[in-house]
Order: structure tokens, then sequence, then C-alpha cells
């Protein structure tokens, strides 16, 4: 079959479809041209969602708001005349049933009582004798009749028609008449009484409700037009105006009517909005205060690193001050020591030393910790080495009465205004293996003790030593003397140790002397540092992931009886 030529010359006019043109070629493309070769065909610029050029400037100039505003009204209005018409019908409901529930029984009390009045063994054959009762009731407005029967089913009286009619109008409520004495019933008496009143009243109740909803409706809508113009549209348009002007590069703000607040959705966007604007024309601004916070960061981290370092410094010569662990060994006494600051320095102070066959034993606790308790601590250390070798002071009473002045000197607590307010709990033992007798004087720091009798608690002064005291009131205290027996052992130890809290989610509570002490009990036939380790154990155990609270610090001595006189003139 052949083909026509002209026949498909004339084919783009019968209607079949054009020929494409191609994105190479053809001269230049309209924009609609362009979106169809490129597949957008669907996307026209009249899509929904779509912004047009110069979509803001409209938008600013209050067509689109307009808009806004009567499509909020149109889907608002039937909701809220709804609900309001749908309110007041059912108040209406619950009046008028509330209503028919009270003439029901009224309509029962009404013959319960009239019942009860005519109730008399001769009534049904004297009916004449209660007609006044009977017609007592035909007084209420709405009465509608009354019908008496005897027992045998029989009318007695009647009063008042039955309605044709409907049903609903009409209540009927019904007694039994009952002659005191008997069992049996001697009647029935029934009322009628009508709500056609209260259907009348039920219909204005509705009628008014309806002219209160529309009233309300139009009070209604007229508030939320004014409301929204003035809250919504205007604060919108300035927003779009501020828009307009950035879209520009012109850096313009939002200007608010008033204080910004924080409950309005429009202000909170409308902050937001100059935040962005803010942003962007302070962005040198923003980078120059990142590098200023890097530096400051680099500073605090150099700054950060000599402070640790200085500490760490600290404790070395603090580490240096304390005495050495073996310097009462070979004095026929068994010493451990535990000495943990909180920090790399404390306010925790332990002295040893053997002085003329004694050995003297201290623990001080200082006020605070970290630096400022190892300042007091340095104070502490320079004044016992005074007091022991330049004034020879072998009693611990003596020894804390002068630690207390030299303390107060030292502070300058002794005039009136003194600014430093701090001292330290302190407790001093003083074992003489020639006369196997313990000499002990606390100052706020008691003595432990375990012995064949049990444990004990050894307690000195309550006060401590240092802080200011008005007056001339010095510190005094006495000596207790303790006879020591083969295999005692004694611990002088600071609040740190006690102060241990349980864990979270555990009984929230301090360690306290009590459990510190049963510890020591526990592991009392151990050796003195093995005792130590365990006791750290047990700490560590108890506080789980709470952290210390205060530096700790304990000593345990044991004093070790010769066991021949060669090995007691050796430890002399």
């Amino acid at each position: 079959m052949t083909s026509d030529p002209g026949a498909e010359v004339a084919s783009p006019a019968m209607g079949s479809p054009p020929r494409k043109r191609s994105l190479r070629g053809g001269g230049p493309l309209s924009g609609d041209d362009f979106r169809e070769l490129a597949g957008f065909a669907d996307a026209s610029a009249s899509a929904p969602g779509t912004m047009r050029p110069g979509a803001l400037r409209g938008s600013a100039q209050g067509r689109d708001l307009d808009s806004l505003a009567h499509t909020l009204f149109l889907r608002i209005y039937p909701v809220i005349a709804i609900v309001v018409l749908a309110t007041q019908i059912g108040i209406a409901w619950v009046n008028y049933t509330d209503s028919l529930r009270l003439y029901t029984e009224r309509a029962n009390l009404l013959v319960t009582l009239t019942a009860h009045s005519i109730a008399r063994p001769d009534w049904s054959e004297r009916p004449d004798v209660f007609t006044a009762q009977i017609q007592a009731l035909t007084l209420d407005p709405a009465f509608q009749f009354v019908r008496a029967w005897n027992a045998a089913g029989g009318l007695v009286m009647s009063v008042g028609e039955i309605p044709a009619g409907r049903g609903l109008e009409l209540i009927r409520a019904s007694s039994t008449v009952t002659v005191a004495g008997r069992a049996e019933s001697a009647g029935r008496l029934t009322l009628g009484l009508s709500t056609e009143a209260l259907r009348r009243n039920a219909e204005q109740q509705t009628l008014l409700a309806l002219g209160a909803t529309l009233i309300l409706m139009l009070a209604f809508v007229l508030t939320l037009h004014a409301n929204v113009r003035k809250h919504v549209l205007a604060p919108l348009k300035r927003l779009l105006l501020a828009m307009r002007e950035v879209e520009h590069k012109r850096w313009s703000l939002v200007e608010f009517d008033g204080a910004v607040r924080a409950s309005n959705e429009i202000d909170v966007i409308s902050s937001a909005f100059n935040r962005m604007v803010e942003g962007l024309r302070a962005g040198d601004e923003a980078k120059q205060l990142l590098a200023e916070l890097e530096q400051a960061h680099a500073k605090l981290a150099d700054a950060n690193n000599q402070v640790m370092e200085s500490i760490g410094y600290a404790r070395r010569i603090q580490t240096s001050v304390l005495p050495d662990r073996a310097a009462l060994a070979g004095a026929g006494i068994d010493v451990a020591v535990l000495w943990e600051p909180l920090h790399q320095v404390g306010g925790d102070y332990f002295w040893l030393e053997r002085l003329d066959d004694l050995s003297i034993v201290a623990v001080a606790d200082c006020t605070g910790h970290g630096v400022p308790g190892a300042f007091i601590t340095l104070i502490v250390a320079t004044a016992l080495d005074r007091l022991l070798h330049e004034r020879g002071l072998r009693s611990p009473a003596e020894i804390l009465t002068a630690l207390d002045e030299m303390v107060r000197v030292q502070l300058r607590q002794d005039g009136r205004g003194a600014e430093s307010d701090d001292g330290l709990d302190c407790g001093v033992c003083i074992w003489d293996p020639a006369a196997r007798r313990l000499s002990f004087a606390g100052a706020g720091l008691a003595l432990t003790s375990i012995t064949e009798a049990g444990l004990a608690r050894i307690k000195g002064a309550r006060h401590g030593l240092g802080y200011p005291r008005h007056g001339s009131t010095r510190f005094t205290t006495e000596d207790i003397i303790l006879d020591v027996a083969p295999g005692d052992t004694f611990y002088l130890m600071t609040d740190g140790l006690t102060d241990q809290m349980a864990p979270p989610g555990a009984q929230r509570r301090l360690l306290g002397h009590r459990g510190v002490s049963d510890i020591l009990v526990r592991s009392r036939d151990e050796e003195l540092r093995r005792q130590i380790s365990i006791l750290e154990a047990e700490l560590v155990a108890y506080r789980g992931l709470e952290s210390r609270r205060d530096d700790m610090t304990l000593v345990a001595f044991r004093p070790i009886r010769p066991t021949s006189p060669d090995a007691a003139e050796d430890n002399r």
C-alpha cells in the first residue's frame, strides 16, 4: 500500500501530534517549551505550593492575608456554631429531663400522701368521707385526673378526665391503700398530672437558646475578626515586609508592637527571623568571636596545666614534710599509716618520732582540704618541731595547749576582727616502753583502742585548736594514762574515714565510727599493714561510685613486748 505525501503534510493540520523540538538547535526556547522538553510540564507556575516570583510583594500588600482571614472564618464559624448550639440544646434537654423527674417525684409524693390519709378500714364503703382529700389533689396546677379503686378492683371515686391523644404529656403515679394492721392491700389510688406546661416551658427555653446562640456567635465573629487582624494578620504583614527586604539583601528586622511574648508563636517566629538576619549580617563577627574563644580556651588550658603542675609540686613539698613512716622502727612499736588527701594535697597531717626513748604519734585534721588545708599543715609541722625539740615538751596535754597558742599567734586570731577562722583537730599519743604506758590527749579527735576487753573510743577535749575565741579563754586538757597489755592496738584517725557515704540506690547514710570500728575489729588479728589494706578495700566497696568527701588519715600502732631482757635492752 503506497502512502500519499500530501497526507503527511496535511496531518498536523488534521490534529496529529506535532513533532517535538529537541534541546539542541531549533532556535531559542520559551520557559514553557523548556519545562515540557525537560519533563517538568506538570510543575507549572500556578501549581499549589510553588512560590511565584514577586509573591512576597503581593503578600506584603495584604491580598493573600485577606484570603487567609476569610478561609479562617469560614472553617472556624461552622464548628463553633455547631458546638455552641449543641451545648445549648443539651442544657435545655437536661433542664427538661430534670423538670420531668421533679414532676414525677411530686406526683408520687402526692398520691402516696393521699393514699395514706384515706387508709381506713371502711374507706371504699364511705368515699364521701374522704372526698376532701381527693379534691385537694385538684389544686395542683398540673392536675389531670384521679381514680380510686377498692381491693376487688371496683372504681370507688373518679375526679377529672383521662385525656385522649399523646401519652407523653401525662405522668401517671399509683399508690396502694394499706390499712394499718392488715397485710393485704385495701385498694389503689392513681393520679395523673399533665406535662403540657413543662413542654411549653421547654420550647420557650429552646427558642431562647437559639436566640442567645445567634447573638453569641455574632459577638464571637466580630471579636475574632478584630483580634485575628490585630494579633495575626498585622504581625504577619510586618514579617512579610521584612522578608521582602531581606530578599533584596537589605537586612531589615521585624518591628514589634510592645514586648515580645514567648507564648505568641508569631512573635517567636519573628524573633527567630531577626536572629537569623543578625546572624547573616554579623557572620564575620561570629568568626572572630570563635577565634577569640579558641584563644581563650588555649589560655585556660595552659593556665590549668600550670596550676596542676604547681599543685603537683606542692604535693612533693607536703610529702617531704611528712615524717618517715619507718621513723619508729626498732622502738618496740609496730606502726602502719594510711594517708590519702582528697586532692593532690590535703589538710591531714601525722607525726612519728622517737625522742628520749619515747615514741610520739600525732594526727591532725586541719580546716578544709586541698591547698588551704595544706598551708595549715605546714604551720602545724613547724609548731610541733619547735615544741618537741626547742621546748622539750613530753606531755600530750602540754603539747596541745602550746600548739593551740602557736597556731592562734601564727594566724593572728588573738585580736578582735581576726580574718582567719581556721584551726585543727589533733590527737597526741606518747608511748613509754619502759613503763608500758600510753599517754593520750585529744582536741576534737579521739583515740580508738582494741584490747582483750573489746573496742573503746577514748575522747579528749571537745573543742579543736586555733579558731578565734573572745576573751582570755585558753585551751586546756589533761593527759589520759592507759596501761597497755600485749596485743593492744590503738588508732588515731580523721573524720575523712568515718564520713564515707553509701552510693545512690543503697541506704543513704554515713559509715560512721561504728562502721569503721567494725571493720577494724573483724581484722584485729591481722598484721597492721594488712589490716590497713583490708580497711581501704572495705571503704571502696562501701562507697561504690560515690566520691570521697574529705582527706583520710589513720595511724595504727601496736606496742610490742620484748621477748627477753636482751631484746628489751636492744629496743632501748
